[in-house]
């Protein structure tokens, strides 16, 4: 996921601790080396060939703790996540979960502020986010600022009083579903801003937030820096179920 010029393929799987021992052994007799991410989830998009990254459940309460609270009130807290550049072989595919690649979707245009206050208000987010998701408070403004403008993802005038209202729309609209576009007879939602307006795209692109949903997902600046994810373009996320 380092060149959005590239075909894009991965494949994201989700264990329970006991099937995550196994898998962690089986793999590496497989001939698969296996490397554990350190700072962010976001991480294992870094996943190559035969190398394949995975995710502890403390790390979702790490380095992004409050973003990490769409993990902790879904149905994967306490579970495993691992990622790879290949499917992976028959024996893995009851923990299959979903496929990534990049889509050649782009909007006519986005929302305005106005139109995404109206996504956030909707049920499906107001009574289903996390409590703890929009808990911001001024070291959330001080870190977003000196981090996303060292990466160059946000430029003179970027704060996250401009950007707070993006931060929330992009994930309302994946469970309300207001703004979508046609995918073989599937309304599928996407997200609503720029790079420079996503906060926390683990949550879709990991199939945390509207697991059963396909999503066209937007990298943000955490996991273009950390996880080598694309910019400028959206990333297919396509629930799978096991075997195909």
């Amino acid at each position: 996921m380092t060149n959005a010029d590239k075909p894009l393929e991965r494949h994201l799987y989700w264990l329970k601790k006991d099937d995550f021992l196994w898998a962690k052994d089986w793999l590496r007799d497989q001939g698969y080396k296996l490397a554990a991410a350190r700072m962010t989830p976001c991480q294992v998009l870094r996943a190559t060939e035969k190398r394949v990254y995975y995710a502890p459940p403390a790390l979702w309460s790490f380095m992004c703790h409050r973003q990490g609270s769409w993990y902790r009130k879904s149905k994967r807290r306490g579970q495993y996540m691992m990622m790879s550049e290949q499917r992976l072989p028959a024996e893995m595919d009851r923990f299959r979960d979903a496929e990534l690649s990049i889509s050649d979707f782009q909007p006519d245009s986005l929302p305005t502020p106005e139109d995404m206050e109206k996504v956030v208000a909707a049920s499906e987010y107001q009574d289903n986010k996390p409590k703890a998701w929009e808990g911001i408070g001024l070291s959330d403004a001080v870190m977003f600022k000196t981090f996303f403008t060292v990466n160059g993802v946000w430029g003179r005038g970027d704060n996250l009083d401009k950007h707070w209202i993006g931060h929330r729309a992009n994930h309302a609209n994946f469970l309300a579903k207001h703004f979508t576009t046609e995918i073989g007879g599937e309304e599928v939602p996407y997200s609503l801003t720029n790079n420079d307006g996503v906060c926390s795209s683990c949550a879709e692109f990991f199939n945390v937030n509207a697991p059963d949903t396909r999503k066209l997902v937007r990298s943000c600046p955490g996991s273009i820096t950390l996880g080598k994810a694309p910019k400028e373009v959206f990333v297919d996320v396509n629930p799978v179920t096991g075997a195909d």
